[in-house]
């Protein structure tokens, strides 16, 4: 400890500086950090679901287009209105990224005028060709099982222009590697030479997502901007799930800069408040920006990516750093008050030396709980539990450089008298000497009415309750979901019997029943697949039925620009699949997805008597239900092994069974209530939700370690257990409650944001530290007074 303190208080201006230069370092790296919301952060690392999901794609083309809503209020067949329209699809064509437009303009009509079987060869009416009759099409697309509630909503007010964007070659090859090789990794089936091949790939193709993130980014943006310029004769919203992404980006990224500069400016400010002197306001401030800055910087150097999970780290490494100064100079300046003569140097190496101990062990715990992550097999998860784990071990080592290396460049500043008891925690205090018994009742009912919450806990939630209803992306998502037919795609896909539906009679009508069944659904839009075929053909045929004869000589009578709309999606002779297409309607309340995939296989299979084997549910919907399902199995997972985790490292630190267990019991509360108020309030667990758990754990643990550390110094003093804690309050109790309060100011500042689960992390962060300081100044002393524990 000589070296460490020569070095702090006699070298300090070579430290800072060094410091100052290794910060700066990482600082310059910030411009290469990067945000990332795909596809891929949404879905289980290794699920072979994926593997099949993107075999589909490459079968059948992407579902993962954009959707412009176009919506006016006289009539959209108006020859001057489809003359805005087609300036639209124009300017939208000039966009380099896009491939393909698809609007009212383009697509074949059957019934404008209606056509025979004889004429589907021969005729290819549309919009733009002038061939239509507008009456009629408008009827057309308002009734037909193609268009109707798709491409425009049932009222004929509303339309939809579907944009197909490029695809890179290279990035989906790479990826497609990736997932190969990452579901044989899961299943130990790669060798040591694979798995380096399998480390390179992903490189690849996080290089390759980085920049396709931008250009999509890019290209959504250009589209906005063309749309804007069209909004005086049409009301345009854009939808699809690149966008939803792209603007989940664009949120957090706002996010991360204004509300971690709000929270910075609200500290501050409490900070001037408490202290009441400008070095304990600035120091403090300094120290916690330069190591979250540092952190940032670590992960663009490292090429980390920050996901929806991870994107709050900033603000909670500023808490965490933050929580440490506020400590060492609550007790510095303790000190400073009890020993006026002490010189500079001397206070801080007193500050440092008592506080050590303390403050290494709450990190540590952090660590563990952050570490807890780890396990939970869902990357981002895990890579959260890395950031926050290394960013903990940063905090610690910076405060315990900086705040000495700074405190001995300063001349000593006289500490003005000031009461070292504060009328919160003396109150508390004195509750729990009188009323102390009475809390182990109201723990009871707690932990009851908790326990029920908690049984509440579902993981079902919807893309459209990340936003508030007054954003655009929810306006925009909302009207497409209820005029267009449906939001999430969710695939069916049956095998082996695209052959055989043209001759099996009985085949066509089963799969007509799935159909009828899937549209009939509460919570589904609009379904296609080769039954809409076949009530268009059918339509044709005056109304009546074709057979697999007739069939046969249509199916290659149909020209190439309707087969790309109503066959080649739903059909495919090379791979013998037949497939259907529902889309799901984010806006139905009563959504739940694990439910939703559960009875619609039950039906098929049981109730109509395919084969378990012979049809498979695909799709983001799917995919995204099996992370969601994952994340709670690894919310369980995870508490358990961090209470294990935790307990063992009390054992560690407290040297003591009755101690430890003392100290485990109030720090259960925090997790246990905000997991019961989640469960109550029907707020399901999701990507950003899952780490509340491990953070108000983390949290909870610090304020007990640093009561207990100061309880067992002041014990000693008369052994005494009641005066004790009447000394433990009105000390570290007071440090307590300065970092509880100002992080818990700081992070209800995110309950502004138009982003939801940035409001429910700030708002269950804050509850997280109240409950924590509650739990740890009134029970945790319940406790030891009652067990009266060998310290």
């Amino acid at each position: 400890m000589n070296v460490f303190f020569n070095f702090v208080l006699k070298k300090s201006a070579l430290g800072l500086t060094l410091l100052i230069v290794i910060a700066g370092f990482f600082i310059a790296q910030i411009p290469d950090f990067q945000l990332d919301a795909s596809s891929d952060s949404l879905v289980l690392e290794g699920d072979e679901n994926l593997a099949f999901y993107q075999g589909i794609k490459k079968n059948y083309g992407s579902d993962d287009y954009l959707v412009i809503s176009y919506q006016v209020t006289g009539d959209l067949l108006d020859p001057q209105q489809l003359a805005h329209l087609a300036n639209l699809k124009r300017d939208l064509a000039k966009i380099t990224q896009i491939k393909s437009i698809t609007s009212i303009l383009d697509v074949p009509l059957f019934r404008s005028p209606p056509l025979s079987l004889t004429d589907l060869s021969g005729e290819n009416i549309t919009l733009e060709n002038g061939k239509a009759d507008l009456a009629l099409a408008l009827k057309e697309f308002t009734t037909s099982p193609l268009y109707a509630n798709n491409l425009v909503s049932k009222d004929g007010k509303t339309t939809a222009i579907l944009i197909s964007l490029k695809d890179n070659t290279r990035f989906l090859t790479l990826r497609s590697t990736r997932d190969k090789m990452r579901i044989e990794r899961a299943n130990q089936a790669l060798n040591a030479e694979q798995l380096t091949k399998l480390k390179s790939i992903e490189k690849q193709v996080l290089y390759n997502a980085t920049a396709q993130n931008k250009q999509q980014a890019q290209t959504i943006a250009d589209i906005r901007t063309t749309i804007h310029k069209y909004s005086d004769k049409a009301s345009l919203f854009l939808g699809g799930l690149p966008m939803i992404t792209t603007d989940i980006v664009s949120y957090i990224s706002n996010d991360l800069i204004v509300f971690s500069l709000a929270v910075i400016g609200l500290m501050t400010f409490i900070l001037a408040l408490i202290f009441r002197g400008l070095r304990w306001v600035i120091m403090p401030i300094a120290i916690s920006i330069t190591g979250a800055l540092i952190m940032t910087g670590l992960l663009a150097f490292l090429g980390w990516k920050v996901t929806i999970i991870s994107s709050n780290f900033f603000s909670l490494l500023l808490v965490m750093t933050l929580s440490v100064i506020i400590h060492l100079v609550v007790r510095y300046r303790e000190l400073s008050q009890l020993n006026p003569a002490l010189d500079s140097n001397q206070l801080i190496k007193d500050t440092l030396t008592q506080m050590f101990k303390p403050c290494l062990f709450t990190t540590l715990t952090t660590f563990v709980a952050f570490g807890s992550l780890l396990i939970s097999g869902i990357r981002p998860v895990i890579d959260f539990g890395w950031m926050m784990s290394i960013g903990v071990v940063i905090s610690l080592i910076l405060s315990f450089l900086a705040f000495p290396m700074i405190m001995s460049l300063l001349p000593k500043t006289k500490i003005i008298a000031h009461k070292t008891e504060l009328g919160f925690t003396t109150a508390l205090a004195k509750f729990v000497a009188r009323f102390g018994n009475y809390l182990l009742i109201i723990l009871v009912v707690f932990i009851g009415a908790s326990a029920v919450g908690v049984s509440k806990l579902s993981v079902e939630n919807r893309f459209i309750d990340y936003f508030k209803e007054s954003t655009e992306i929810n306006q925009g998502l909302t009207l497409i979901d209820q005029q267009l037919g449906g939001t999430i795609p969710l695939e069916i896909i049956f095998k082996g019997m695209a052959e055989d539906y043209w001759f099996d009679e009985d085949l066509r009508a089963d799969i007509h029943k799935v159909h009828t069944y899937l549209d009939g659904l509460d919570e589904t839009g609009k379904v296609l697949s080769i039954d809409t075929l076949m009530s268009l053909l059918t339509q044709a045929n005056d109304n009546k039925p074709l057979n697999g004869f007739f069939l046969n000589i249509v199916r290659s009578q149909i020209p190439n620009s309707a087969k790309q709309h109503v066959l080649d999606p739903y059909l495919s002779t090379e791979s013998g699949q037949l497939r259907m297409v529902i889309r799901i309607l984010e806006t139905n309340k009563a959504l739940k997805r694990g439910e939703l995939i559960k009875k619609i296989n039950h039906h098929i299979s049981e109730e109509l008597g395919f084969r378990p084997d012979s049809f498979r549910l695909s799709g983001m919907l799917v995919l995204y239900n099996n992370m969601l399902q994952s994340l709670f199995d690894s919310q369980i997972k995870t508490i358990a092994v961090v209470f294990g985790m935790i307990f063992i490292m009390f054992l560690f630190v407290f040297k003591s069974v009755s101690l430890s267990i003392l100290a485990l019991i109030p720090n259960t509360l925090p997790s246990l209530f905000i997991l019961g108020i989640m469960g109550w309030r029907n707020i399901p667990l999701d990507l950003m939700t899952i780490t509340i758990s491990a953070i108000a754990i983390g949290i909870g643990v610090d304020n007990a370690i640093h009561y207990i550390h100061r309880f067992k110094v002041e014990f000693q003093k008369d052994g005494d257990y009641l005066q004790t804690m009447y000394r433990s309050h009105a000390s570290i109790g007071l440090a307590m409650f300065y970092t509880s309060i100002t992080i818990t100011l700081g992070f209800l500042i995110l309950a502004l944001s138009n982003f939801i689960p940035s409001i429910y992390f700030g708002v269950f962060t804050a509850i997280a530290m109240i409950s924590a300081l509650l739990a740890n100044l009134t029970l945790l002393p319940t406790l030891i007074l009652m067990v009266k524990p060998k310290l």
